[in-house]
């Protein structure tokens, strides 16, 4: 009698790559090349999509050109070029090894952001009684950001919030998961608010938005002209906005904060500005300016050359100065800086393609997709590679695909 049967071997695969997503920076990509090593060696054969090496191949040609037409280093490029493509080979043939639905895999990854919740509630209640933080360092040892918000055993709430969005999502969206797992539900949500970061409220906004169209399908029309109108309303008075803070809760009132400096960039679109407001606007609208002002913005500079963009456009002696330059604090900022307008618009195109409207997974991971063009810019932290893989194999296109494979095996 074996302790490991091959089920369980492939439960414990699964369980590793999803743990590895919170494990940190060098953590992830270590914990899946074990695993991805493992498994050639055991099944000697390696899996290959001639679509992906197609991609891979088009980025690297793209981005070489670009780098070597505007004279900037190498460096950046090589380590993203490298690491994107390990990230997401390794996720590759686990997947392959694995043969898992795509939904047992998001399945998991809730119950993952169910234990990472209640980890995050008893240090945010502790933390708030004693000021003591549980969880001082990180899995791969980097020192954590105790502001007094909740982060779990991550870097910074920020870094929290934006892995648990898309099983927040399938809380309120999936129809009947609250009411069978009201418990798991409510400390999702719990958590996911405990962490009062810009990105939650974007996505707590995005998902009631989408939640209103489900429940009042007839009335989404109306909806996107209160919409419209409620946001051309919120950018025409944001001088009555900048005389009145309308929340007492200092947590609630630096979240109104930095959205109403953000908005600002619309009356003073310079970096010299930018330097008087809060950290977080600060870092937003510099990485804003640099995309919209770097070269090339037709096809952008090429893989990881935002840094760079940053440091050619904008110098200054500002204590904050570099804040977020390598990720952009945005990817719609980042994609636009590397990849221009093409590049968006194939992103967007990814989107909508592969969009698949039978799967309410689906819908919960464009919420993520959504919010973190608005907020983070990193291309595999926090779930990002996991996230952009599994709505991948989600798409209609990929499941008809498997199906006539199927049939042809037969």
């Amino acid at each position: 009698m074996t302790f490991f049967t091959r089920d369980k071997l492939l439960g414990l695969f699964i369980w590793l790559s999803l743990i590895s997503i919170v494990a940190g920076r060098y953590t992830e990509p270590a914990i899946l090349m074990i695993q991805t090593i493992f498994i050639i060696y055991q099944i000697q054969k390696i899996y290959v999509s001639r679509r992906w090496i197609l991609i891979g191949g088009l980025v690297f040609s793209h981005s070489s050109l670009m780098i070597l037409l505007t004279g900037y280093d190498m460096f950046k490029f090589i380590q993203q070029i490298i690491l994107l493509t390990t990230m997401f080979f390794c996720y590759y043939q686990i997947y392959h090894y694995c043969h898992k639905g795509v939904n047992e895999w998001f399945n998991k990854y809730r119950d993952l952001v169910y234990w990472l919740s209640l980890l995050g509630i008893v240090q945010f209640v502790i933390m708030s009684m004693t000021g003591k933080d549980l969880f001082p360092y990180t899995i791969d040892g980097f020192v954590t950001q105790n502001s007094g918000r909740l982060h779990a055993i991550l870097m910074e709430p920020g870094n929290f919030a934006a892995i648990s969005i898309p099983a927040t999502a399938y809380v309120v969206l999936s129809k009947g998961y609250y009411l069978k797992n009201k418990k798991k539900s409510l400390v999702i949500l719990t958590a996911f608010i405990l962490t009062f970061t810009t990105s939650s409220f974007v996505t707590i906004t995005i998902i009631l938005l989408l939640k209103i169209n489900q429940l009042f399908k007839c009335f989404k029309y109306l909806l996107v002209v209160i919409v419209a109108f409620g946001g051309f309303w919120i950018i025409s008075n944001l001088n009555v906005f900048s005389e009145k803070r309308f929340f007492k809760d200092p947590k609630v009132a630096t979240i109104e904060l930095k959205m109403k400096q953000t908005l600002s960039i619309s009356k003073d679109a310079d970096p010299e500005y930018f330097e008087r407001l809060n950290a977080s606007s600060y870092a937003s609208l510099t990485n804003y300016w640099v995309a919209f002002n770097a070269p090339f913005r037709m096809v952008g500079t090429g893989l990881g050359t935002h840094a760079q963009n940053y440091e050619h456009l904008y110098k200054s002696d500002y204590y904050l100065y570099g804040l977020n330059k390598d990720d952009a604090y945005s990817m719609f900022a980042r994609l636009y800086s590397e990849f221009g307008i093409i590049g968006l618009c194939i992103y967007v195109l990814f989107l909508v393609k592969f969009y698949n409207k039978n799967n309410i997974i689906s819908l919960c991971l464009l919420v993520f997709f959504i919010s973190y063009l608005i907020k983070g810019g990193n291309y595999t932290l926090y779930g990002t590679a996991f996230f952009h893989f599994v709505y991948y194999f989600l798409s209609p296109w990929k499941n008809l695909h498997n199906q006539k494979l199927s049939i042809t095996n037969q």
